[in-house]
């Protein structure tokens, strides 16, 4: 019994283990995976991190610093004490203690531009970082669509080969029976001989874009995609919120990118006004060479008094008025002022070329509706003449020629057809990106 349960229990695992093997990748998988394992990505989010830490030490700037200290040490040969200020001659210790700090009460309000910055800072990454992961979910996309076209072509090179292979058998069999020629036979084997290479070919495309996705995702094991049906394609039109473009995010990193560069103009400013800091400190110390007479003898005052007698403390306040710097300041604002003008040209580029854009995929999302449709009832169209045409060619109405022709014709139209509808998908995907975040 145990032995019984033992291998149930295996092949329990062993079938999770096959349903795991087989899970095919959704599109929505492909992406989130990418998400957490693209190197890239990864290393602008380091950024992020780099820009947070910077913005909460912007911050601390606002606080006094505060510093404690202590030194001992000898003296050998003649020097002047600093406690006492007399020569010393023989080994002297000292020891010194202290703590200091300082506080700029007044910086022109550079520190307060300076987290104000910082925070948009980091509101710039993680807007580079949207822009990135967007364009690695479009590149995604693209791959993952890819695949699905070569499947469908795979599809139907694999029924023009079977379509090839039975014409062939018949006209053998009509040669034998005196009802076709050599040339007949020959020349369908010809035809199936390139239907096998295109076969082939589709194949190869299918694995190569396969192994495209693989390296977007950077992933080592083998993917395969799930396989939706064409006519899940044709039904599956994708809605667009087109009140939501402020979404963009490079559309927020432009003005984002402007409110960096007035920010930088209001520091250069700021270095026109006074500036204000205190600085204060406190300490004491000890030297062998202070001493006292006791009885017939001079020895060095006890540490605790002299750390009493040598106590000190200081503040000083410090007023720093810019009077007269080169007119380096005021070159740096005028910098910092064409830079902002330029910014926000670029910005009024960026919003031009954004706009280009999305009106040329609208117009081409338009033209492949419309190219799509027209290459449906084409498609629908040759299906019904390439079945008369078997009929005709059987029963020797038509030649092999003009039967072979229509059929190279059906599965042109086919592939035309479903290029045409996995491009409309890819272009209205890539639309919704630019509409919404």
């Amino acid at each position: 019994m145990k032995i019984k349960t033992v291998i149930h229990i295996a092949l329990f695992w062993l079938s999770l283990f096959s349903v795991n093997a087989q899970e095919k990748w959704t599109l929505e998988k492909c992406l989130s995976f990418a998400d957490s394992s693209n190197l890239n990505l990864k290393t602008k989010k380091v950024d992020l991190l780099i820009a947070e830490i910077q913005q909460k030490q912007s911050k601390l700037n606002i606080l006094p610093t505060i510093n404690a200290g202590g030194t001992h040490g000898y003296n050998w040969g003649q020097s002047i004490d600093p406690f006492t200020n007399q020569f010393a001659t023989d080994r002297v210790r000292t020891n010194n203690f202290y703590a200091s700090s300082s506080w700029n009460i007044f910086s022109g309000l550079q520190n307060y531009y300076l987290k104000q910055r910082n925070e948009l800072s980091i509101q710039e990454t993680t807007h580079e970082i949207d822009i990135q992961r967007r364009n690695l979910h479009i590149d995604i996309t693209a791959a993952y669509m890819q695949i699905l076209l070569n499947h469908y072509l795979i599809e139907a090179a694999e029924n023009q080969v079977a379509y090839s292979l039975e014409s062939e058998s018949l006209s053998k069999e009509r040669f034998k029976n005196g009802y076709a020629t050599n040339y007949d036979v020959l020349s369908l084997s010809s035809q199936l001989a390139l239907d096998s290479a295109m076969l082939r070919q589709a194949k190869n495309n299918f694995e190569y874009s396969s192994l495209l996705l693989s390296q977007l995702l950077n992933s080592k094991d083998e993917i395969e995609i799930e396989i939706h049906s064409i006519e899940s394609l044709e039904k599956g039109e994708i809605s667009i919120n087109r009140e939501e473009f402020s979404q963009n995010p490079e559309f927020q990193l432009a003005t984002t990118r402007i409110n960096l560069q007035e920010y930088d103009l209001k520091m250069k400013k700021a270095q026109l006004l006074p500036t204000l800091a205190i600085n204060s400190s406190l300490g004491s110390g000890y030297s062998g060479n202070s001493k006292i007479q006791v009885g017939s003898e001079f020895l060095p005052k006890p540490f605790e008094v002299q750390m009493r007698e040598n106590f000190y403390q200081s503040a000083v306040l410090t007023l720093n008025v810019p009077i007269f710097n080169n007119g380096r300041v005021h070159s740096e604002i005028k910098i910092a002022e064409a830079e902002l003008t330029k910014t926000k040209l670029n910005q009024e580029i960026m919003f031009q070329d954004l706009r280009n854009k999305v009106e040329q995929l609208e117009n081409e999302i338009t033209n492949e509706k419309l190219n799509s449709k027209a290459l449906k009832r084409a498609l629908e169209v040759s299906e019904k003449r390439f079945e008369a045409s078997t009929e005709q060619y059987e029963s020797g109405v038509i030649n092999v020629q003009s039967y072979i022709e229509l059929r190279s014709n059906l599965f042109k139209t086919q592939a035309d057809y479903y290029t045409a509808l996995i491009t409309l998908r890819f272009k209205e995907k890539m639309l919704k990106t630019l509409y919404e975040k």
